[in-house]
Protein backbone atom coordinates (compact mmCIF):
# COMPACT_ATOMS: atom_id res chain seq x y z
CA UNK A 1 0.00 0.00 0.00
CA UNK A 2 1.08 3.62 -0.34
CA UNK A 3 3.60 5.02 2.18
CA UNK A 4 0.74 7.48 3.49
CA UNK A 5 -2.14 4.53 4.34
CA UNK A 6 0.66 2.57 5.41
CA UNK A 7 0.98 5.59 8.33
CA UNK A 8 -2.29 5.77 8.69
CA UNK A 9 -3.31 2.03 9.50
CA UNK A 10 -0.35 1.93 11.93
CA UNK A 11 -2.78 4.55 14.48
CA UNK A 12 -6.13 3.27 13.35
CA UNK A 13 -5.38 -0.54 12.27
CA UNK A 14 -6.06 -3.81 14.30
CA UNK A 15 -2.32 -5.61 15.81
CA UNK A 16 -1.68 -8.78 14.67
CA UNK A 17 1.88 -10.80 14.70
CA UNK A 18 3.91 -12.11 11.49
CA UNK A 19 7.24 -14.20 10.53
CA UNK A 20 8.13 -11.76 7.49
CA UNK A 21 10.35 -14.25 6.75
CA UNK A 22 10.87 -17.96 7.46
CA UNK A 23 11.49 -18.05 11.24
CA UNK A 24 14.43 -19.99 10.59
CA UNK A 25 16.63 -17.33 8.57
CA UNK A 26 18.92 -14.97 11.09
CA UNK A 27 17.26 -11.64 11.64
CA UNK A 28 13.80 -13.30 11.45
CA UNK A 29 13.64 -15.19 14.73
CA UNK A 30 10.74 -13.04 16.54
CA UNK A 31 7.20 -11.79 14.62
CA UNK A 32 6.50 -8.21 13.60
CA UNK A 33 4.19 -6.44 14.42
CA UNK A 34 1.67 -5.48 11.86
CA UNK A 35 -1.48 -3.56 11.29
CA UNK A 36 -5.02 -4.55 9.52
CA UNK A 37 -6.99 -1.96 8.05
CA UNK A 38 -9.92 -2.22 10.56
CA UNK A 39 -10.70 -0.75 13.12
CA UNK A 40 -9.42 -2.57 16.94
CA UNK A 41 -13.04 -4.49 18.24
CA UNK A 42 -14.02 -4.81 14.06
CA UNK A 43 -12.50 -8.35 13.49
CA UNK A 44 -14.53 -11.34 15.31
CA UNK A 45 -13.15 -14.56 17.08
CA UNK A 46 -11.75 -16.83 14.61
CA UNK A 47 -10.48 -14.18 13.48
CA UNK A 48 -13.14 -13.16 11.21
CA UNK A 49 -14.61 -9.94 9.25
CA UNK A 50 -16.83 -9.83 6.57
CA UNK A 51 -13.95 -10.81 4.33
CA UNK A 52 -12.91 -13.86 5.27
CA UNK A 53 -12.73 -16.49 8.69
CA UNK A 54 -10.60 -19.10 9.50
CA UNK A 55 -11.40 -22.29 10.78
CA UNK A 56 -8.62 -24.65 12.87
CA UNK A 57 -9.61 -27.82 11.29
CA UNK A 58 -8.99 -31.27 13.48
CA UNK A 59 -7.26 -33.69 11.81
CA UNK A 60 -8.40 -32.27 8.40
CA UNK A 61 -7.53 -33.87 4.80
CA UNK A 62 -7.41 -31.10 1.97
CA UNK A 63 -10.41 -30.03 -0.61
CA UNK A 64 -10.28 -31.81 -3.50
CA UNK A 65 -12.21 -33.08 -6.88
CA UNK A 66 -15.34 -33.82 -4.88
CA UNK A 67 -14.96 -31.74 -0.93
CA UNK A 68 -15.32 -28.10 -1.01
CA UNK A 69 -16.38 -25.06 2.05
CA UNK A 70 -17.87 -24.87 4.27
CA UNK A 71 -15.90 -27.06 6.40
CA UNK A 72 -18.22 -28.55 8.61
CA UNK A 73 -16.22 -31.49 10.95
CA UNK A 74 -14.48 -31.23 14.08
CA UNK A 75 -12.62 -27.52 14.52
CA UNK A 76 -10.63 -25.92 18.02
CA UNK A 77 -12.19 -22.86 19.44
CA UNK A 78 -11.80 -19.57 17.52
CA UNK A 79 -9.67 -17.62 18.44
CA UNK A 80 -10.69 -14.16 20.48
CA UNK A 81 -9.19 -11.05 20.47
CA UNK A 82 -7.93 -9.35 23.65
CA UNK A 83 -10.12 -6.86 25.16
CA UNK A 84 -8.47 -4.50 23.43
CA UNK A 85 -9.88 -5.64 19.75
CA UNK A 86 -6.01 -6.63 19.16
CA UNK A 87 -4.59 -10.51 18.28
CA UNK A 88 -0.96 -9.22 19.02
CA UNK A 89 -0.85 -10.85 22.25
CA UNK A 90 -0.79 -14.47 21.08
CA UNK A 91 2.39 -16.57 22.07
CA UNK A 92 4.07 -17.88 18.42
CA UNK A 93 4.19 -21.12 20.69
CA UNK A 94 0.78 -21.03 20.84
CA UNK A 95 -1.81 -23.66 18.51
CA UNK A 96 -3.83 -20.31 17.84
CA UNK A 97 -1.21 -18.04 16.27
CA UNK A 98 -1.34 -20.02 12.97
CA UNK A 99 -4.97 -19.20 13.01
CA UNK A 100 -4.43 -15.07 13.77
CA UNK A 101 -1.31 -15.29 11.34
CA UNK A 102 -2.70 -16.59 8.48
CA UNK A 103 -5.59 -14.06 8.78
CA UNK A 104 -3.32 -11.48 9.39
CA UNK A 105 -0.95 -12.21 5.95
CA UNK A 106 -4.08 -12.68 4.00
CA UNK A 107 -6.18 -9.49 5.04
CA UNK A 108 -2.65 -7.19 5.07
CA UNK A 109 -2.06 -8.61 1.79
CA UNK A 110 -5.47 -7.53 0.31
CA UNK A 111 -5.21 -4.43 2.02
CA UNK A 112 -1.95 -3.16 0.20
CA UNK A 113 -2.83 -4.94 -3.37
CA UNK A 114 -6.20 -3.12 -2.83
CA UNK A 115 -4.52 0.29 -2.28
CA UNK A 116 -2.75 -0.02 -5.30
CA UNK A 117 -5.54 -1.26 -7.46
CA UNK A 118 -7.27 1.76 -5.81
CA UNK A 119 -10.77 0.04 -5.29
CA UNK A 120 -12.19 -3.17 -3.07
CA UNK A 121 -11.00 -6.44 -5.04
CA UNK A 122 -14.06 -8.91 -4.48
CA UNK A 123 -13.68 -12.45 -4.70
CA UNK A 124 -13.82 -13.99 -8.04
CA UNK A 125 -16.40 -17.41 -6.00
CA UNK A 126 -18.75 -14.60 -4.81
CA UNK A 127 -21.79 -16.18 -6.39
CA UNK A 128 -21.52 -19.07 -4.56
CA UNK A 129 -19.57 -17.41 -1.02
CA UNK A 130 -19.41 -14.48 0.67
CA UNK A 131 -16.55 -14.87 2.45
CA UNK A 132 -12.85 -16.66 1.91
CA UNK A 133 -12.62 -19.78 3.79
CA UNK A 134 -8.91 -19.89 5.62
CA UNK A 135 -7.89 -23.25 7.01
CA UNK A 136 -4.36 -23.18 8.71
CA UNK A 137 -3.39 -26.45 9.70
CA UNK A 138 -3.92 -29.74 7.26
CA UNK A 139 -3.02 -33.09 7.09
CA UNK A 140 -0.78 -32.31 4.14
CA UNK A 141 2.43 -31.73 2.80
CA UNK A 142 1.42 -28.96 0.75
CA UNK A 143 -0.69 -25.52 0.51
CA UNK A 144 -2.98 -24.18 -2.20
CA UNK A 145 -5.56 -22.21 -3.16
CA UNK A 146 -9.05 -22.67 -4.10
CA UNK A 147 -12.64 -21.92 -5.54
CA UNK A 148 -13.85 -20.32 -1.63
CA UNK A 149 -11.23 -21.19 0.04
CA UNK A 150 -7.14 -21.31 1.17
CA UNK A 151 -5.71 -24.55 3.08
CA UNK A 152 -1.94 -25.35 3.88
CA UNK A 153 0.05 -28.01 5.59
CA UNK A 154 3.20 -28.76 6.73
CA UNK A 155 6.35 -29.60 4.49
CA UNK A 156 8.67 -32.77 5.14
CA UNK A 157 11.10 -32.57 8.05
CA UNK A 158 13.95 -33.91 6.11
CA UNK A 159 13.03 -35.85 2.94
CA UNK A 160 10.53 -36.68 0.22
CA UNK A 161 9.61 -39.74 3.04
CA UNK A 162 9.99 -37.39 5.76
CA UNK A 163 7.06 -37.28 8.49
CA UNK A 164 5.30 -33.62 8.61
CA UNK A 165 7.44 -30.37 10.34
CA UNK A 166 4.42 -29.58 12.51
CA UNK A 167 6.50 -27.10 14.03
CA UNK A 168 6.98 -25.03 10.75
CA UNK A 169 3.27 -24.66 8.94
CA UNK A 170 2.73 -23.27 5.66
CA UNK A 171 0.21 -20.81 6.75
CA UNK A 172 3.62 -19.18 9.00
CA UNK A 173 5.25 -19.13 6.03
CA UNK A 174 4.54 -15.57 4.57
CA UNK A 175 5.91 -15.67 1.04
CA UNK A 176 3.91 -18.82 0.59
CA UNK A 177 0.44 -17.81 1.86
CA UNK A 178 0.75 -14.12 0.12
CA UNK A 179 1.50 -16.56 -3.34
CA UNK A 180 -1.27 -18.06 -2.55
CA UNK A 181 -3.63 -15.14 -2.29
CA UNK A 182 -2.04 -14.00 -5.54
CA UNK A 183 -3.26 -16.36 -7.43
CA UNK A 184 -6.98 -15.53 -5.52
CA UNK A 185 -6.96 -12.20 -6.60
CA UNK A 186 -5.66 -12.90 -10.38
CA UNK A 187 -8.79 -15.05 -11.04
CA UNK A 188 -10.77 -11.92 -10.12
CA UNK A 189 -8.90 -8.86 -11.59
CA UNK A 190 -7.84 -11.36 -14.58
CA UNK A 191 -10.16 -14.03 -14.59
CA UNK A 192 -10.12 -17.86 -15.98
CA UNK A 193 -10.44 -18.41 -20.20
CA UNK A 194 -11.73 -21.10 -21.49
CA UNK A 195 -9.96 -24.30 -22.47
CA UNK A 196 -9.74 -22.52 -26.65
CA UNK A 197 -8.43 -19.56 -25.18
CA UNK A 198 -5.78 -20.73 -22.86
CA UNK A 199 -2.22 -20.64 -23.69
CA UNK A 200 0.89 -21.55 -21.62
CA UNK A 201 1.95 -18.24 -20.87
CA UNK A 202 -1.24 -17.76 -19.42
CA UNK A 203 -0.57 -20.24 -17.40
CA UNK A 204 2.65 -19.06 -16.72
CA UNK A 205 2.24 -15.90 -15.42
CA UNK A 206 -0.26 -16.80 -13.40
CA UNK A 207 2.47 -18.04 -11.29
CA UNK A 208 4.61 -14.55 -11.98
CA UNK A 209 1.49 -12.93 -10.70
CA UNK A 210 1.50 -14.72 -7.48
CA UNK A 211 5.36 -14.44 -7.23
CA UNK A 212 4.83 -10.08 -7.55
CA UNK A 213 1.98 -9.68 -5.33
CA UNK A 214 4.33 -11.65 -2.60
CA UNK A 215 7.51 -9.41 -3.38
CA UNK A 216 5.74 -6.50 -2.98
CA UNK A 217 4.11 -7.47 0.10
CA UNK A 218 6.78 -8.92 1.50
CA UNK A 219 8.62 -5.06 1.38
CA UNK A 220 5.76 -3.38 3.32
CA UNK A 221 7.75 -5.26 6.50
CA UNK A 222 10.47 -2.75 7.99
CA UNK A 223 12.72 -5.48 9.08
CA UNK A 224 12.83 -6.51 5.36
CA UNK A 225 13.76 -3.58 3.83
CA UNK A 226 16.33 -2.86 6.64
CA UNK A 227 17.87 -6.14 6.59
CA UNK A 228 17.84 -6.02 2.57
CA UNK A 229 19.59 -2.92 2.15
CA UNK A 230 22.09 -3.59 5.04
CA UNK A 231 23.36 -6.74 3.55
CA UNK A 232 23.56 -5.47 0.38
CA UNK A 233 24.60 -2.45 0.71
CA UNK A 234 21.96 -1.32 -1.47
CA UNK A 235 23.25 -3.34 -4.75
CA UNK A 236 19.70 -5.49 -4.98
CA UNK A 237 20.70 -6.93 -8.55
CA UNK A 238 21.67 -9.73 -6.42
CA UNK A 239 20.19 -13.56 -5.13
CA UNK A 240 18.58 -12.02 -1.79
CA UNK A 241 15.67 -12.16 0.53
CA UNK A 242 13.89 -10.00 -1.52
CA UNK A 243 14.42 -12.28 -5.00
CA UNK A 244 13.93 -15.15 -3.30
CA UNK A 245 10.30 -16.47 -3.15
CA UNK A 246 8.99 -18.81 -0.92
CA UNK A 247 12.16 -18.81 1.46
CA UNK A 248 11.73 -22.12 3.32
CA UNK A 249 15.40 -22.57 5.25
CA UNK A 250 19.15 -20.57 4.52
CA UNK A 251 19.36 -22.18 1.13
CA UNK A 252 15.64 -23.51 0.01
CA UNK A 253 13.46 -21.56 -1.56
CA UNK A 254 11.04 -22.04 -4.42
CA UNK A 255 11.88 -20.34 -6.99
CA UNK A 256 14.30 -17.59 -6.98
CA UNK A 257 13.36 -14.24 -9.20
CA UNK A 258 16.70 -12.84 -9.76
CA UNK A 259 17.52 -15.14 -12.57
CA UNK A 260 18.91 -15.25 -16.30
CA UNK A 261 15.93 -17.10 -17.73
CA UNK A 262 14.95 -16.30 -21.19
CA UNK A 263 12.44 -17.28 -23.20
CA UNK A 264 14.05 -20.44 -24.90
CA UNK A 265 15.91 -21.49 -21.81
CA UNK A 266 12.73 -23.09 -19.99
CA UNK A 267 9.85 -25.24 -20.94
CA UNK A 268 6.39 -25.03 -20.34
CA UNK A 269 5.49 -26.28 -17.11
CA UNK A 270 3.87 -23.35 -15.18
CA UNK A 271 6.31 -22.69 -12.59
CA UNK A 272 9.31 -22.77 -14.97
CA UNK A 273 7.98 -20.57 -17.76
CA UNK A 274 6.79 -18.13 -15.34
CA UNK A 275 10.66 -17.02 -14.22
CA UNK A 276 11.53 -15.40 -17.38
CA UNK A 277 8.50 -13.28 -16.94
CA UNK A 278 8.49 -12.42 -13.21
CA UNK A 279 12.20 -12.02 -13.45
CA UNK A 280 11.98 -9.28 -15.73
CA UNK A 281 9.46 -7.39 -13.51
CA UNK A 282 11.93 -7.97 -10.80
CA UNK A 283 14.55 -6.42 -13.56
CA UNK A 284 12.21 -3.70 -13.64
CA UNK A 285 11.37 -2.88 -9.97
CA UNK A 286 15.19 -2.74 -9.48
CA UNK A 287 16.00 -0.62 -12.20
CA UNK A 288 13.51 1.55 -10.86
CA UNK A 289 14.68 1.99 -7.74
CA UNK A 290 18.38 2.74 -8.91
CA UNK A 291 17.04 5.67 -11.58
CA UNK A 292 15.04 6.55 -8.49
CA UNK A 293 18.75 6.38 -6.49
CA UNK A 294 20.18 8.65 -9.76
CA UNK A 295 17.33 11.12 -9.65
CA UNK A 296 18.03 12.24 -5.72
CA UNK A 297 21.57 12.48 -6.20
CA UNK A 298 22.17 9.46 -4.12
CA UNK A 299 24.47 7.64 -6.39
CA UNK A 300 26.26 8.76 -9.42
CA UNK A 301 24.49 7.96 -12.96
CA UNK A 302 27.61 6.66 -14.17
CA UNK A 303 27.33 3.86 -11.08
CA UNK A 304 23.44 3.51 -11.88
CA UNK A 305 24.53 3.07 -15.63
CA UNK A 306 26.74 0.67 -14.99
CA UNK A 307 24.60 -1.83 -12.44
CA UNK A 308 22.72 -4.01 -15.49
CA UNK A 309 21.13 -7.55 -15.02
CA UNK A 310 21.85 -9.43 -18.10
CA UNK A 311 23.39 -12.46 -18.54
CA UNK A 312 26.96 -12.22 -19.01
CA UNK A 313 27.46 -8.67 -18.12
CA UNK A 314 29.73 -8.38 -14.45
CA UNK A 315 31.19 -5.52 -13.26
CA UNK A 316 33.98 -5.42 -11.18
CA UNK A 317 34.07 -3.84 -7.43
CA UNK A 318 30.66 -2.61 -8.51
CA UNK A 319 29.55 -4.12 -5.08
CA UNK A 320 32.75 -1.76 -3.10
CA UNK A 321 30.64 1.22 -5.34
CA UNK A 322 27.79 0.50 -4.12
CA UNK A 323 28.84 0.35 -0.07
CA UNK A 324 30.50 3.45 -0.02
CA UNK A 325 27.59 5.15 -1.40
CA UNK A 326 24.86 3.06 0.83
CA UNK A 327 27.10 4.08 3.56
CA UNK A 328 26.85 8.01 2.99
CA UNK A 329 23.24 8.02 2.94
CA UNK A 330 21.18 5.05 3.88
CA UNK A 331 18.11 6.29 4.66
CA UNK A 332 17.76 7.57 1.01
CA UNK A 333 18.38 4.30 -0.10
CA UNK A 334 15.46 2.78 1.56
CA UNK A 335 13.40 6.37 0.69
CA UNK A 336 14.10 5.08 -3.33
CA UNK A 337 13.19 1.54 -2.73
CA UNK A 338 9.95 2.36 -0.98
CA UNK A 339 9.07 5.06 -4.01
CA UNK A 340 10.06 2.14 -6.58
CA UNK A 341 8.01 0.07 -4.74
CA UNK A 342 4.77 2.10 -5.23
CA UNK A 343 5.08 3.26 -8.40
CA UNK A 344 5.78 -0.47 -9.35
CA UNK A 345 3.23 -2.05 -7.77
CA UNK A 346 0.63 0.74 -9.21
CA UNK A 347 2.03 0.16 -12.71
CA UNK A 348 1.47 -3.73 -12.53
CA UNK A 349 -1.89 -2.74 -11.05
CA UNK A 350 -3.13 -0.91 -13.98
CA UNK A 351 -1.20 -3.03 -16.29
CA UNK A 352 -3.70 -6.17 -15.11
CA UNK A 353 -6.15 -4.28 -15.33
CA UNK A 354 -5.49 -4.20 -19.06
CA UNK A 355 -4.95 -7.52 -19.49
CA UNK A 356 -7.49 -9.93 -20.67
CA UNK A 357 -7.80 -13.69 -19.67
CA UNK A 358 -8.24 -14.73 -23.37
CA UNK A 359 -5.07 -15.51 -25.39
CA UNK A 360 -2.69 -14.18 -22.88
CA UNK A 361 0.97 -13.66 -23.92
CA UNK A 362 3.36 -12.24 -22.09
CA UNK A 363 4.05 -9.10 -24.63
CA UNK A 364 0.65 -8.37 -24.33
CA UNK A 365 1.25 -7.66 -20.43
CA UNK A 366 4.53 -5.75 -20.83
CA UNK A 367 2.45 -3.57 -23.48
CA UNK A 368 0.11 -2.87 -21.06
CA UNK A 369 2.83 -2.17 -18.66
CA UNK A 370 4.26 0.43 -20.58
CA UNK A 371 0.55 2.00 -21.67
CA UNK A 372 0.60 2.48 -17.68
CA UNK A 373 3.65 3.90 -17.35
CA UNK A 374 2.97 6.51 -19.86
CA UNK A 375 -0.35 7.13 -18.12
CA UNK A 376 1.77 7.14 -14.87
CA UNK A 377 4.60 9.52 -15.54
CA UNK A 378 4.71 10.12 -19.26
CA UNK A 379 6.67 6.85 -20.27
CA UNK A 380 9.49 7.52 -17.75
CA UNK A 381 10.17 4.20 -17.74
CA UNK A 382 9.36 2.95 -20.42
CA UNK A 383 13.06 2.29 -21.83
CA UNK A 384 13.82 0.41 -18.53
CA UNK A 385 10.32 -1.83 -18.96
CA UNK A 386 11.72 -2.68 -22.64
CA UNK A 387 15.20 -3.54 -21.58
CA UNK A 388 14.35 -5.51 -18.79
CA UNK A 389 11.80 -8.00 -20.74
CA UNK A 390 13.53 -7.64 -24.62
CA UNK A 391 17.16 -9.63 -23.26
CA UNK A 392 14.54 -12.67 -22.02
CA UNK A 393 12.87 -12.97 -25.58
CA UNK A 394 9.71 -11.58 -25.01
CA UNK A 395 8.98 -9.46 -27.42
CA UNK A 396 7.73 -5.75 -27.35
CA UNK A 397 5.39 -5.31 -29.91
CA UNK A 398 3.85 -1.25 -29.11
CA UNK A 399 4.56 1.72 -31.22
CA UNK A 400 4.84 5.21 -30.20
CA UNK A 401 1.72 5.69 -29.76
CA UNK A 402 1.13 2.40 -28.27
CA UNK A 403 -0.97 0.48 -31.25
CA UNK A 404 0.19 -3.11 -30.50
CA UNK A 405 1.85 -4.12 -34.08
Amino acid sequence: MSQKLDNQVKETGTRFLIYPQHKSLKGFEKPEIVYINEKPGTIQAGPSDQKMYVIDAKNKRPYGRFSYPPYNGEKFPPVQPSSDGHFDHLSPTDRAFSSATMFATVRRTLDIWEDYFGRKIPWFFRETYDRLELIPRVEWNNAHSGYGFLEFGFPRKDSLFGGLDYNNPYCENFDVLAHELGHTIKNEVIGWPTSSKMTSEYRGHHEAFADIVAIIASLHFDRVVDHLLQNTKGNLFSVNELSRVGELSQSTQIRILFNYEKMSTVNSEEHDLSLPFSGGAFDTLIEIYEQNLVDQGTIPKELGDLSKHVEGYEVPNIQKEFEKYYNRKPQEFRQALLDARDYFATLMARAWDKTSKDDLYYWKVVANMIYADRELSNGKYEDIIKGSFEWREIPIKVDAKLNIA
